[in-house]
């Protein structure tokens, strides 16, 4: 990182330390998730409870605690919650801090400033985005953090090494999916005209990415309108499944389609079977989840990294954004 880069991301840090807005939002996601949270965590805490004091009595009454089979507690699905949270909440974080980061500099009217200084574009630009993206990392990481803790507390289930490297892994995925629309509403915000048009556009994709596009394929899937799924209601044996898959594989193809072209669901999905959400994953060791959700993980890091490449490589035209700020 060049001196100038590195100037830029400093501001940037410093001024979003003072400003109370980024606090204000690193908490309303923070209460948002915690929301979510605590109430399966109460209702795991119970059954946790009800285990002990079932394990309590047989031993008081001199019996062998293989009468009862001990049951598997899996925290982290509780989390399922903050993670739908991080999808909706965490992408207008994002959102607001990227414009935000560029209106600042056109409402102060200091990018006719950095003309007179011996810095690129590139270099401004450059310095955006790493302070961006790591006030974004602060921020998930805090929430993160407080989520493993109250979870573990007001669950009773302690969480293992193996549970905090899943959540650290998802914390990874939140901050690159968060980015990418930091950098999507960035880039807008200082290519259009007018800053308020650039947030309207943002919004206007946020709206299609996050909750049009998933909803769609979700509405779409058979399987999300009964529970359990309607194979397994229907009592329908594993090979007539795969026939009648097929009857309707160019339905399937679309539906999937829909689903595919949102970041939000590629992120739900990682994220879901890493720690364990999704009852398909619960229990698996999380190399072979890796393996399979690849295509998911590719699609988060892809758009952060293409989206990084529009921002910066982005031939900004300084005076006459300064002229109409």
């Amino acid at each position: 990182m060049s001196s100038q880069t590195f100037a830029i991301t400093s501001k940037d840090l410093k001024e979003a330390r003072r400003d109370g807005f980024f606090a204000l939002l690193t908490s309303f996601i923070g209460v948002a998730a915690i929301v979510a949270l605590v109430t399966g965590a109460i209702a795991l805490a119970t059954d946790v409870a009800t285990y002990n004091a079932a394990k309590e009595t047989l031993l008081a009454l001199g019996k062998s605690l293989d009468v009862i089979a001990s049951p598997e507690f899996y925290p982290l699905k509780l989390l399922r919650g903050a993670i739908e949270q991080i999808e909706i909440v965490g992408a207008v974080l994002g959102i607001l801090v990227g414009f935000r980061t560029a209106v600042a500099e056109r409402g102060r009217q200091t990018l006719a400033l950095v003309l007179t200084r011996p810095l690129s574009k590139t270099q401004f630009l450059l310095g955006k985005v790493f302070a961006g993206t790591l006030l974004i990392a602060i921020s998930l990481f805090l929430v993160f953090a407080v989520l493993a803790g109250v979870l573990a507390v007001s669950s009773g289930v302690p969480l293992s090494g193996d549970d905090l490297v899943r959540i650290g892994l998802v914390w990874v995925l939140a901050t690159t999916y968060v980015s990418a629309f930091f950098l999507l509403s960035l880039l807008l915000t200082f290519t259009l005209k007018h800053p308020s048009s650039a947030l309207l556009a943002s919004f206007v994709i946020w709206l299609l990415v996050v909750l049009i596009a998933p909803q769609i394929g979700d509405t779409l899937d058979p399987d999300n309108q009964v529970a359990g799924g309607v194979f397994k209601q229907l009592h329908i044996p594993k090979v007539e499944q795969e026939r009648i898959k097929q009857g309707f594989a160019t339905y399937e193809l679309v539906r999937n389609g829909i689903e595919a072209a949102s970041v939000t669901k590629h992120f739900e999905r990682a994220s879901f079977a890493i720690l364990g959400i999704k009852d398909t994953y619960t229990g698996q060791a999380l190399t072979p989840i890796l393996t399979e959700k690849r295509s998911d993980i590719f699609w988060i890091f892809g758009s952060f990294f293409l989206l990084s490449i529009l921002t910066i490589s982005n031939k900004l035209k300084f005076e006459k954004l300064a002229k109409e700020s």
